[in-house]
């Protein structure tokens, strides 16, 4: 029977942090955010707002970029700057445009940059915390937060599998208690009940 089998990088982002996810809901709070990891690109970095959030630039190509981004984030005048004129230039003297970068995004809020790079061209987005993610119109559209229960029916919540066979998410199930199902699996390999019993008072089995 062909099904259809659709697998994104959103549910696989998700399923990869599904424990901090996870924790976040049940505790009501994000997960910290890891410290920022610069590169040898300046335009592959994350960036801090004023209002302490974060973008993210994933431009690999900033040559191609630079231009660009100077003159969207007000300063044309890096364009021409000899030590970021060519790619090389970028990643030899990268050290010096993050610092410039930096002081430049976090003078300004979260919206203030949204407004401003809409027009960019190169690739960037919002990070958003944990709870964010689990909220986001997209996970919610797909599925990917699903409601479960412990055994003694308290709610909480985990990440689907990633993989959707026609359209629907997988609908993760909690772990089962200990020995929960030891008797049904003794009796589905052919053991009967007397059988089990006279196992379990000789302790072979819990």
């Amino acid at each position: 029977v062909a099904r259809e089998v659709d697998v994104s990088l959103l549910g696989s982002g998700l399923w990869a942090m599904g424990q901090a996810v996870a924790l976040g809901e049940v505790l009501g709070v994000p997960w910290k955010a890891p410290a920022a990891d610069f590169s040898l690109n300046p335009l592959v970095a994350n960036y801090k707002t004023s209002d302490d959030r974060w973008l993210s630039l994933t431009c690999l190509q900033a040559g191609k970029y630079w231009a660009e981004w100077c003159e969207i984030i007000g300063r044309p005048e890096l364009a021409t700057d000899e030590r970021f004129a060519t790619h090389q230039d970028l990643v030899a003297n990268s050290p010096a445009a993050v610092e410039i970068l930096k002081d430049v995004i976090v003078a300004e809020s979260l919206e203030f940059w949204k407004a401003k790079l809409e027009p960019f061209t190169g690739q960037w987005a919002v990070i958003q915390d944990t709870q964010e993610a689990a909220q986001d119109p997209q996970v919610v559209a797909n599925g990917y937060l699903q409601e479960c229960q412990t055994a003694g029916g308290a709610p909480f919540k985990l990440i689907a599998v990633p993989v959707q066979y026609d359209n629907e998410p997988a609908a993760p199930q909690r772990a089962p208690e200990f020995n929960e199902h030891g008797d049904e699996i003794l009796e589905a390999i052919g053991l009967d009940m007397d059988q089990v019993i006279d196992l379990r008072i000789k302790g072979v089995i819990a």
